[in-house]
């Protein structure tokens, strides 16, 4: 490839206070050598949910699709960014054995085969299956389309390859392993080494670093510790070594046996809202400057309608473990075996900052707007199927509102605001729970309860309803909207507080079906170790079901929505209005038993344990399918009924909403059939919500 050497435009655009700015790049009298590689990480859930047997759900919410969206604006960004290469760390698709997987990913890549970038790519634990598809659709010639193309070894599974590329004057070596490579491959890859031995190295592969829950990053105890030790210590010509697989992102630099650094870097953001929301890294090499600098971005985020955005849309990742800078004086450490490589005489700006303009360019982030903020604690919109509504907000104590800080002790009640379904503290430690005026800005309650950290406390506080309430009888026949507001203290770690419940109930499936020897309950609402929340639901005996969300964040509030549509026969989460991609199918319901609820813990056999730790505020469950208009996020007063006590008044089963809706979604659907246009449910139903009427679902 032809090397390419620009002077960096700075960028001085005055932008709107509402829109993402971006400092500019570096001005021209600081102007130096540099030049990017991208960096493609796991993309198999891009792969996985833009078939059309998972319905597409990227194209079909926001109209184009992440990995697409990414090859294009690497393609397209090409020369702007001095990018001389492309790197993917492998999961190319998630199912090795679902074709439609790898039509997505083949039709992704051919973006960069058709543009001048050229790249490198292998094959990660997902890929693999015995008839090598990965072989298959990205084989040697397919590799050998790359001005830097090498050599492949050609070994089913074990495929790896090595390119070439020259960037600022000087050449790189990019050796790409296979996921877990053999010392067979190694031997291969050790060959190639020896045979370039003034080369600089960047070593590609699957795994090579893990994370723990403090982002922390470390070689893997499964490959990449034996990785290092084995063969990366060893050569003094790989200075650099980039992976993924494990969840999350960060870097650390190591010494090696020749007494000079090894930077490695991990990303991974599969775990990540929209499995990973087209995030991939823009990698600065620096060379007058003596440094790498890393810049996490999503040009899919970029490429979303703004009417779908949510918070978890982030454009550009500032975290230390995503966007960051690592010293390396690049012509000291290839003196060893490069004593003639000299940084080139390119003029450019700060690229990884450019990058960052680039993406932003006329992008206007998520925000809450004051109009969808409660004016009190009735403007919410009512739905007159509710089962329960829970207020922690408006706990009691001795009928006693408590204050902030104040323990939420033996005998507190959490009011029902809507029936007999109050709940009241039972157990244990007195201040392990206290009241807090925190709560989503969304909530039209007043605070919230806060569980403190269980560690070496009387670990499990709950509140039950009581025994004889109506709550603990429901017929979601219909299908159920479950409904919750949560936060995760910032300290909050997956190995200590991984697996906790704020909600259950209060029974065993064991109990319930015979033959179970399932001692969980039929309900838990909580958070999983690699903090995912988690909905399980027993709807039938001897058959359940869990929804996933993506990686959370922590020290954010964040409204949980859970919808069962029985007409979809599906269970489908929401995380502040975002969608998730891990639904269920195939559940009805919830059990129809006399089962108490329970608040701030989980069961086993009837007995609580795995305590909750973080903030819950309002709860409610509706008997009923609801959609985004008639959650607790939407207001009343936006539906005029802002004060309006009379559940039935704003509920979305009105009749006459209900007659008005019908014959214009008739209306609308002949169109479409008859025209062939696609149409954003979404939009129409929040323009027609304006006149007051509500889409059926």
């Amino acid at each position: 490839m032809p090397n390419r050497r620009f002077t960096a435009t700075v960028l001085s655009t005055a932008v709107a206070s509402s829109l993402v700015v971006i400092a500019p790049a570096t001005a021209a009298e600081d102007a130096g050598s540099r030049f990017t590689l991208g960096v493609i990480p796991d993309t198999q859930f891009y792969s996985r949910y833009s078939t059309p047997e998972t319905g597409n759900l990227a194209s079909e919410r926001y109209g184009s699709e992440p990995y697409q969206s990414q090859m294009e604006w690497l393609a397209d960004n090409q020369d702007a960014l001095n990018m001389e290469f492309a790197t993917h760390l492998g999961d190319v698709v998630d199912q090795a054995d679902v074709a439609g997987e790898w039509d997505v990913a083949d039709k992704a890549m051919r973006v960069l085969d058709d543009s001048d970038l050229n790249y490198s790519i292998l094959p990660g634990n997902h890929d693999m299956a015995d008839d090598d598809p990965f072989g298959t659709h990205f084989p040697a010639s397919r590799a050998a389309g790359n001005d830097t193309f090498g050599e492949r070894h050609e070994v089913p599974n074990q495929e790896s390859e090595y390119h070439i590329f020259e960037a600022e004057g000087q050449q790189y070596l990019v050796l790409a392993l296979a996921w877990r490579a053999n010392d067979a491959t190694l031997d291969w890859a050790q060959g190639v080494i020896d045979a370039h031995p003034e080369l600089p190295v960047i070593l590609t592969t699957h795994e090579v670093l893990n994370i723990d829950g403090q982002g922390q990053v470390f070689y893997s105890d499964d490959y990449g510790r034996g990785l290092w030790d084995k063969f990366i210590r060893k050569n003094d010509q790989i200075f650099l070594t980039m992976g993924g697989h494990h969840h999350g992102a960060g870097y650390r630099v190591d010494t090696n046996d020749a007494g000079h650094e090894v930077i490695s870097i991990l990303q991974d953001y599969q775990m990540a809202y929209q499995g990973g929301n087209g995030l991939l890294g823009v990698l600065e090499f620096d060379l007058s400057g003596n440094e790498l600098e890393m810049a996490a971005l999503s040009p899919w985020v970029a490429k979303k309608p703004h009417e779908e955005l949510t918070q978890f849309d982030k454009l550009i990742l500032d975290g230390e473990g995503d966007s960051y800078r690592v010293p390396l004086n690049f012509k000291e450490r290839f003196a060893g075996f490069a004593p003639e490589w000299e940084a080139g005489d390119g003029q450019e700006g700060d690229l990884a900052g450019k990058a960052k303009e680039i993406v932003a360019e006329g992008y206007q982030p998520y925000e809450i707007t004051d109009d969808e903020l409660p004016i009190d604690d009735q403007d919410y919109v009512k739905a007159e199927d509710t089962v329960f509504h829970w207020r922690p907000g408006q706990t009691t104590l001795d009928g006693k509102q408590l204050a902030e800080g104040e323990a939420a002790g033996r005998g507190s009640v959490i009011p029902d605001i809507h029936g007999d379904g109050d709940l009241t503290r039972e157990s244990g430690l007195a201040d392990r729970v206290t009241y807090s005026t925190e709560r989503h800005p969304l909530s039209a309650d007043a605070g919230s309860l806060y569980w403190s950290d269980p560690a070496g406390k009387p670990a499990v506080a709950w509140f039950k309803s009581a025994p004889d309430a109506a709550i603990n009888n429901v017929d979601t026949s219909r299908g159920y909207t479950f409904e919750s507001f949560v936060k995760l203290p910032a300290d909050f770690d997956g190995e200590k507080h991984g697996w906790g419940n704020a909600i259950a109930r209060d029974s065993s499936i064991a109990d319930l079906v015979d033959g179970s020897t399932d001692t969980d309950p039929t309900v838990m609402m909580g958070v999983s170790n690699l903090r995912e929340l988690r909905w399980w639901a027993e709807p039938e005996e001897g058959s359940g079901s869990t929804v996933w969300s993506h990686e959370v964040p922590i020290d954010e509030w964040m409204h949980v929505a859970v919808v069962n549509d029985p007409d979809r026969d599906t269970v489908e989460m929401f995380i502040n209005g975002a969608p998730i991609l891990r639904n269920a199918a195939g559940a009805q319901g919830l059990l129809p038993r006399e089962l108490r609820w329970v608040m701030g813990a989980g069961m086993d056999n009837k007995r609580p344990q795995d305590p909750w730790y973080g903030w819950i505020g309002e709860t409610r469950l509706v008997n009923s399918v609801l959609d985004e208009e008639e959650w607790l996020t939407a207001r009343a007063h936006n539906a005029g009924d802002a004060t309006d006590a009379d559940s039935s008044s704003s509920s979305s089963s009105d009749n006459s909403s209900s007659s008005k809706a019908g014959p214009i979604v008739a209306i609308i659907a002949a169109l479409a059939a008859g025209i062939g246009l696609a149409f954003n449910w979404r939009t129409i139903a929040a323009q027609l919500d304006k006149f007051g009427i509500h889409l059926p679902r």
